[in-house]
């Protein structure tokens, strides 16, 4: 392992065990998001290498992956939730903490620029048009990095039944039959849905077949169809006309990326 990654590394697990006294359920949690980092780490090296990524780029590439969730830790210590509805965006508090303790001042100016852009804008709806190319680069790749593992996270809860309820990954919401007529609309209009339309547990999944709308290499599609995602979360849906029209919306999407 290079020693950059390493030493990056090892920071940020000493940085997550310097929490202590924490409840069973926290240190539960703080595993959970430290575990997830780490692999989309490993996401960010693989898509690096797909895409022929100088050897700084990719370096950008993992270290905003190994610190993009880095404002979990604290915001789960000060308001007891991931939620950042009511707590705060966990992408900018992030940047906050990156800043205030250091942690990439080794770095130059311009590659912590492009950490922070990547890192900030990793868990909005949509990036900002005023991206540089290389900027607009390193947030695509930790976007996709991120949702892989997402993708691979729920649709292993979703295809263990004997798994213990996990409300983190359901939103701790009802069961529907249906899916509620904004996210339908969208999904069908080939957009990306959005959390506020979610009104259910189907909602949430529906929403997590509408990313492949925001997914942005097609090396990242390449691997949602080997690991067979799309058809994971499906076959955990109510059938209905409205479903499989939405299901087979965003797989022939998916399918025409792939022969672009």
């Amino acid at each position: 392992m290079e020693n950059w990654v390493k030493s990056s590394t090892d920071f940020f697990e000493s940085y997550v065990n310097s929490f202590t006294g924490l409840s069973a359920e926290k240190d539960n949690n703080f595993k959970i998001k430290k575990e997830h980092s780490l692999r989309v780490a490993d996401n960010s090296k693989l898509l690096s290498g797909f895409l022929n990524l100088s050897e700084e780029d990719e370096k950008i590439a993992v270290l905003a992956a190994i610190f993009h969730d880095i404002g979990r830790f604290r915001q789960l210590i000060e308001y007891d939730t991931f939620n950042d509805l009511v707590s705060l965006d966990h992408a900018d508090f992030a940047l906050d903490i990156l800043k205030e303790e250091k942690i990439l001042s080794q770095y130059t100016d311009s590659i912590q620029e492009l950490i922070y852009v990547a890192i900030k804008f990793h868990n909005k709806f949509a990036l900002p048009k005023k991206l540089s190319e290389r900027e607009l680069l390193h947030a695509q790749l930790l976007r996709d990095a991120d949702k892989l593992d997402i993708l691979k996270v729920v649709t292993d809860y979703y295809s263990d039944k004997n798994q213990a309820p996990n409300h983190t990954l359901t939103w701790n919401l009802p069961k529907a039959t249906q899916a509620s007529p904004g996210v339908a609309k969208d999904v069908l209009a080939g957009k990306l849905v959005s959390k506020d339309e979610v009104k259910s547990e189907t909602d949430v999944k529906i929403m997590q077949l509408s990313w492949v709308y925001d997914l942005n290499f097609k090396p990242t599609i390449e691997l949602v169809f080997q690991n067979r995602f799309l058809e994971k979360i499906y076959n955990t849906l109510p059938k209905n006309d409205a479903i499989i029209e939405i299901y087979r919306k965003v797989k022939v999407y998916a399918e025409n990326k792939l022969m672009e």
